[in-house]
């Protein structure tokens, strides 16, 4: 049996099978639910007497954020896992046990996380959670220990590896005070979605920012210039002057991320003009490939919809927070509501869906090449991927504001663009995996 296989078709199982089990706790399969026995459980709903979504019911606010930490947590870690195991598998030769330390973190975080987040509240699964993090940092401490960069590439990398290993150490950091300041910090949770300067004051909140916007941006940088390892660059300065613009530029967006834990909002002075020099290297680099195949056109596409759909809306929505730059009036205003909430989300689903989507591009095609068949499903998932993380901008941004619609779902940005993206999007996931499984399987009845 091929080990390395087995672990990147458990990767993608566990990917496919969380963002599954989030697509069927949204409203529009309620009944499905309540058909299979799965409780309803309180979180980001209509709510009549404000006439708005209301994110924080009062009885459940806190309960909801929790299950969302944790299910953040388990669809990042098996993310992790699917990228490290293609860096192992191009760089390190001996890595084997370092692999299994990892399997066995994710795990123990992904059951274990979502166990406790939508079944049985017992502490014990809590602990669990939290070991399962611990050997995934291990692993990771271990691995790059071991890893010896020859190259730009490699060296961007490992650039990339020692900045996540630092924003886990800050994410434990903060998980280890947690139970202490839990109060003082999921209130300030809470207060940040309303007045954020007062969140600010907060140092567990201002950890938290530093943790997730660092790691997220730092794990897409990993994974991009993993999947560019797999290409040829053309030659030239301009090529080298990006590799090493890269660094830098990786280094200033996580450090600065990080000292919002201890300084505060000023780092953010540090940290946009950093990632915007990230992003635009690794925009270029994309371009700077050699030949057009599956990969390069993942690393064009993946960069493209990072400036369309989060660099550039981004940049608007800061602009306009609290006074009406592009949006009348600023965006902070009460009439926003829903589509603060829904800007919010959708930004971070994009950055974990680009994520996704780059590892299925290189799955395609590393270790095995799947041929005609996966570079269809490639391009469907890309073009999916295109259509549905621009055209939710347009719902985001694009109406008016006013009442908040308890069932937005006929939202015409949502029914004409949004929602045959996503279905263009799930064609594309479900023949890679089926050629992902149908492959191994066969290897493995005949080998």
């Amino acid at each position: 049996m091929d080990r390395d296989r087995l672990y990147m078709l458990i990767a993608f199982t566990l990917a496919i099978g969380i963002t599954a089990y989030g697509v069927l706790l949204s409203p529009p399969f309620k009944s499905v639910r309540a058909a299979i026995g799965i409780p309803e459980l309180e979180g980001a709903r209509y709510n009549e007497k404000v006439g708005a979504a209301d994110i924080i019911n009062p009885s459940a606010g806190k309960a909801f954020l929790g299950r969302i930490t944790l299910v953040y947590h388990s669809i990042f870690v098996v993310l992790i896992f699917g990228s490290y195991l293609v860096f192992t598998n191009r760089y390190l030769e001996n890595s084997r046990y370092l692999s299994d330390i990892m399997l066995m973190g994710v795990l123990l975080t992904v059951f274990s996380g979502m166990l406790y987040a939508y079944l049985v509240k017992d502490f014990f699964l809590h602990g669990l959670f939290i070991a399962g993090l611990a050997f995934i940092f291990i692993s990771g401490l271990l691995t790059f220990k071991e890893f010896k960069p020859k190259d730009l590439i490699a060296w961007n990398i490992y650039v990339s590896g020692i900045l996540l290993l630092i924003g886990a150490f800050i994410g434990g950091w903060l998980g280890s005070s947690f139970m202490e300041h839990r109060d003082s910090f999921l209130n300030a949770l809470i207060e940040s979605r309303f007045t954020p300067s007062l969140a600010g004051e907060n140092v567990y909140w201002r950890a938290l920012t530093a943790h997730e916007h660092a790691m997220i941006a730092i794990a897409l940088a990993f994974v991009f210039f993993t999947a560019l390892s797999f290409t040829t660059l053309k030659e030239g300065r301009l090529t080298k002057y990006l590799i090493y613009l890269a660094i830098p530029s990786q280094l200033v967006t996580a450090l600065a991320s990080y000292s919002v834990w201890f300084i505060g909002g000023i780092a953010h002075l540090a940290i946009t003009p950093a990632a915007m020099l990230l992003i635009l290297s690794t925009l270029l680099l994309s371009f700077r490939v050699k030949e057009w195949n599956l990969i390069k056109a993942g690393l064009v596409v993946g960069n493209i919809v990072m400036w369309l759909a989060v660099a550039i809306p981004g940049a608007l929505v800061a602009m306009s927070l609290r006074k009406p730059l592009f949006f009348n009036p600023e965006f902070r205003a009460e009439v926003w509501d829903w589509a603060e909430l829904a800007y919010n989300i959708g930004h971070w689903h994009i950055l974990l869906l680009t994520w996704g989507v780059t590892l299925l591009v290189i799955y395609m095609v590393y270790p095995r090449d799947f041929g005609k068949f996966g570079r269809i499903a490639g391009y469907f998932t890309l073009a999916g991927f295109l259509i549905a993380s621009v055209g939710i901008n347009f719902y985001m941004l694009g109406n008016p504001p006013g009442e908040y619609s308890p069932n937005p779902y006929n939202n015409i940005y949502l029914t004409t663009i949004v929602e045959p993206g996503l279905g263009l999007l799930s064609l594309g996931v479900a023949i890679g995996y089926l050629l992902y499984l149908r492959g191994f399987l066969k290897d493995y009845l005949t080998g």
